[in-house]
């Protein structure tokens, strides 16, 4: 998708689950994203004008994509198309169908106007940036996937001369995704609680606790379920606790595992009524493993209005791109101590700890504290100490920094020339 016209329209899978992957390069370097279009994996586009759109087009879309089931999509890697960057969707197969579907309802929309004799699967994440730019951005996503989405409806949108806008969103499947009472979001809430249950308290291998000896409290529960029932009133409390006091009476392993699903189906059903009544579905809330910081430091050497930055290479991150003299704090070591020891090996100069001066804090997403550090005075003058991590070091204006850099410190720079002493970047 790249220049656009009024009433032009698309039919896209929209991935939400790539934002925090590919969000803040598609912001960058992503055409589309200016005009509103989030990540997403294009069926078709474009298809038909807005106008053409009527009730009974919608309705044959809705009965096209409803026929065909909703499915997982796996981003291992990243691809290139000339000139583009891309995620690749396994499996692609679902996608390809979706498309083809389309295409041979609507012949006269064919995929990207038939510009394409192969119409691939991708999530576009950059397109006409340089090669050094593309490089660096293959290497930071390849250190974030894989990762996994569920494709659960294709939606239409529409071009209205500023940006892309939502027309209406397609369930795939058996109807359930995205809709109230959602079979699959509530699944996610639960596979979103049990990685928080593991991050607070690791995997745990506990004993049962369970045995014949609860038989009568399992029958007892089973007759106030039979009692409710026949008084016209039972309630999701009386099935799930007929269920729970089932499993608790359960010594077999084999036979105590079928109850426990039966429980989880229970609870799980239950979650879909209470999503189904109407109004906003609360929050999921997650315990939460206290947070861990990873903490990098970085020095700035300014002189003359100019700032020190090295050109990154054969690191396996952000190469080809600018950076300042910067790394990982060790352990034991204090912030100052490192940026310090950075100076030395990284620029080959001597600082005095009292010789720099704390000018920028910036937490990255999701766990990255960056450090900013103004070097005072420094003894000896900068050169290119690890030439095997650095291809150059050169000092750059400060009012012109170039536009190769890597972006949360061209972020921090530029919050430290707006006294700006804290950012977020990522989130």
């Amino acid at each position: 998708m790249g220049h656009f016209e009024m009433g032009q329209t698309a039919l896209v899978v929209n991935v939400p689950a790539a934002e925090p992957v590919v969000g803040r390069w598609r912001e960058r370097y992503d055409s589309s994203a200016a005009y509103g279009v989030s990540a997403h994996v294009t069926v078709l586009y474009p298809f038909l004008r807005l106008e053409r759109i009527d009730a009974g087009v919608r309705a044959e879309l809705g009965r096209l994509f409803a026929a065909r089931r909703a499915f997982d999509v796996t981003f291992r890697a990243a691809g290139r198309f000339p000139g583009v960057l891309y995620l690749a969707p396994e499996p692609e197969g679902p996608l390809r169908e979706l498309t083809e579907a389309v295409a041979a309802r609507w012949p006269e929309a064919p995929p990207y106007g038939g510009r394409h004799p192969d119409v691939v699967p991708h999530l576009t994440v950059a397109d006409g940036a340089e090669p050094g730019v593309l490089a660096a951005m293959e290497a930071d996503l390849a250190a974030r996937l894989p990762f996994t989405a569920q494709a659960g409806g294709v939606t239409l949108v529409a071009f209205d001369g500023t940006s892309w806008r939502a027309e209406e969103f397609f369930p795939l499947g058996d109807g359930d995704y995205g809709v109230p009472g959602s079979l699959s979001a509530v699944l996610a809430d639960v596979a979103a609680e049990r990685v928080a249950q593991d991050a607070m308290w690791g995997v745990q291998d506990l004993a049962d606790g369970t045995g014949p000896e609860r038989t009568a409290a399992a029958d007892l529960a089973r007759a106030e379920l039979e009692e409710a029932a026949r008084d016209g009133a039972p309630t999701w409390r009386h099935v799930l606790h007929e269920e729970v006091m089932e499993a608790f009476a359960e010594a077999d392993p084999d036979l105590l595992r079928a109850e426990l699903v039966q429980v989880a189906a229970v609870a799980v059903k239950w979650a879909q009524a209470l999503g189904r009544r109407g109004g906003e579905r609360a929050p999921h809330e997650v315990k939460r493993a206290r947070f861990k910081a990873i903490v990098d430091v970085h020095v700035l050497f300014v002189r003359e209005g100019r700032v020190l930055l090295g050109r990154r290479a054969n690191t396996g991150y952000a190469d080809g791109l600018w950076h300042l003299p910067s790394g990982h704090l060790e352990e034991g070591e204090s912030a100052v101590a490192g940026a310090v020891r950075e100076a030395l090996e990284e620029v080959g100069v001597v600082i005095g700890p009292d010789d720099l001066t704390f000018v920028h804090a910036m937490h990255r997403a999701p766990d990255r504290v960056g450090l900013f550090f103004r070097a005072e005075r420094w003894s000896g003058e900068p050169y290119n100490a690890e030439p095997g991590k650095c291809a150059a070091l050169e000092w750059h204006p400060l009012d012109d920094l170039p536009a190769e850099l890597v972006p949360y410190p061209e972020a921090a720079l530029r919050a430290i020339l707006r006294g700006e002493p804290y950012a977020q970047f990522g989130f």
